[in-house]
């Protein structure tokens, strides 16, 4: 029996060393292929010109950047887990978004140059992105909100603890549902001792997200109702990390939203569809006009 134990252990470990080094090594390749600066100076090649400002959350300081004029119409955008800034770089560089709208983007907590600490409580997270509503608003003004995978769990938060702010509530491929949303083995095992050693950062972050999303989401459940923000869904039956059958799951307490349901679209719109994204602000912005 004892032997029996010591076996499964070692493979167990063998498992979380092999999980480790490859999630290591695609964070690194992540990291120096996209990059703060590499990035930026991207995006300076198609003229655009990302300006940054650190917003004070308490003690601690929210990495932000805008791109545009801040008389504009005001978009929003929050990535996913793990994520930064600059996911939506695709988006950022379509030149008549820029004329039309000034485009908010932000490190979420536990990521790139903001200071404060990762969150596992969506409603903490949703006071970060309260905060960077506030200090970019004008007087009464409205802003889009667009929340990719985990960025669209906060963006639920948003919507149920501050609408006041929202114009327009954008999900693309949101991790919304409780039960797609539990924790799984893998998370299990990283939350463990030994990958909490070895793994960069960015990924303990992102698994401390994940180990409490679905609850977070389940206490959302009897609020979603209530929500009156006119929304639009984006999700792609491609979509390996967020099953596309999480629409079904919301369309159950939130009925009132224009949704987009594609057979070839996968999770990762803002690489692989930034034109969907792009058009969508752009038709939000008709509708309200």
């Amino acid at each position: 029996m004892r032997r029996k134990i010591k076996n499964v252990f070692i493979v167990l470990s063998i498992v979380i060393v092999i999980i480790a080094c490859a999630a290591i090594f695609l964070l690194q390749k992540m990291r120096s292929t996209f990059n703060d600066q590499k990035v930026i100076d991207e995006l300076l090649t198609h003229n655009v010109v990302p300006k940054t400002e650190f917003v004070s959350f308490g003690n601690y300081s929210i990495h932000t950047k805008y791109i545009g004029d801040l008389s504009l119409p005001k978009v929003l955008f929050i990535h996913g887990s793990p994520g930064y800034w600059f996911d939506f770089k695709k988006v950022f560089t379509d030149i008549e978004l820029r004329k039309k709208f000034c485009l908010i983007s932000f490190d979420r907590p536990g990521y790139g140059k903001t200071s404060v600490p990762a969150m596992g409580s969506l409603s903490n997270q949703a006071r970060v992105a309260e905060k960077i509503l506030k200090h970019y608003a004008q007087k009464n003004e409205k802003i889009i909100v667009l929340g990719h995978s985990f960025g669209g769990a906060v963006l639920e938060q948003l919507l149920i603890d501050n609408p006041d702010q929202i114009k327009h509530a954008i999900y693309v491929a949101p991790c919304l549902s409780p039960e797609f949303q539990e924790a799984k083995w893998y998370n299990i095992l990283a939350a463990g001792g030994i990958p909490q050693r070895i793994l960069p950062h960015e990924l303990k972050n992102s698994n401390k997200e994940m180990m409490d999303l679905s609850e977070c989401l389940l206490k959302n459940e009897s609020h979603i109702s209530a929500i009156d923000i006119p929304t639009t869904y984006i999700q792609g039956k491609k979509d390996i990390l967020v099953p596309f059958k999480t629409l079904d799951y919301y369309q159950k307490y939130h009925s009132n939203i224009n949704s987009i349901l594609l057979d070839d679209l996968d999770h990762f719109v803002p690489w692989s569809r930034p034109d969907l994204i792009i058009e969508t602000i752009k038709n939000v912005n008709r509708k309200t006009d």
